[in-house]
C-alpha cells in the first residue's frame, strides 16, 4: 500500500502551517516556495483540507491558510481521509473497515480486517502535532 504525493504534500504543508502557529495565516505561494511543491497541485490540495474543515482561509492581502483547530486535535487518520478518502488496504474491504467482497470461505479476510484496524487505530492515535519539530 502506497499513499500519493497528495497525502505527502498535503502533510507537508500541514506541517508548515502547525509550525507557524495560529497567529499569522500562510500563502499558498509561501507554502509551495518553502516546501519546493507545485502551487496548482497544492491549491488541489487544500481544496479538500478546507473541504474536510482541516485548514480555513483568510481572505484579503494578508491572507492565506490557517489550520482550523489546533494541531493536537487533527489526527492523521483524518488529514489521510481528506486527501485519499476512506482507508481500504485491500479489495475486500470498505473504508469502514467493512467485508465488501462477496468471496465465499475466503481465508485471507481475517488478516485484512485486523491490518486495517490497527492501520487505522493507529492513524487515530498519532496527530499533526506529533510531526512538529
Amino acid at each position: 500500500m502506497m499513499f500519493t504525493t497528495k497525502t505527502e504534500y498535503g502533510l507537508r504543508a500541514l506541517v508548515a502551517l502547525a509550525e507557524n502557529g495560529r497567529n499569522q495565516p500562510l500563502s499558498l505561494a509561501q507554502i509551495a516556495k518553502s516546501e519546493h511543491l507545485s502551487l496548482s497541485y497544492l491549491e488541489q490540495i487544500f481544496k479538500k483540507l478546507k473541504k474536510h474543515q482541516i485548514v480555513k482561509g483568510i481572505k484579503g492581502a494578508e491572507g492565506g491558510y490557517l489550520l482550523a483547530r489546533p494541531a493536537v486535535k487533527i489526527t492523521l487518520l483524518k488529514i489521510l481521509e481528506a486527501l485519499e478518502g476512506p482507508l481500504a488496504i485491500s479489495y475486500c474491504l470498505d473504508g469502514n473497515n467493512r467485508l465488501s467482497c462477496s468471496c465465499r470461505g475466503c481465508l485471507t479476510k481475517k488478516v485484512w480486517n485486523k491490518l486495517q484496524g490497527d492501520i487505522i487505530k493507529t492513524l487515530r492515535k498519532f496527530k499533526l502535532s506529533d510531526l512538529i519539530k
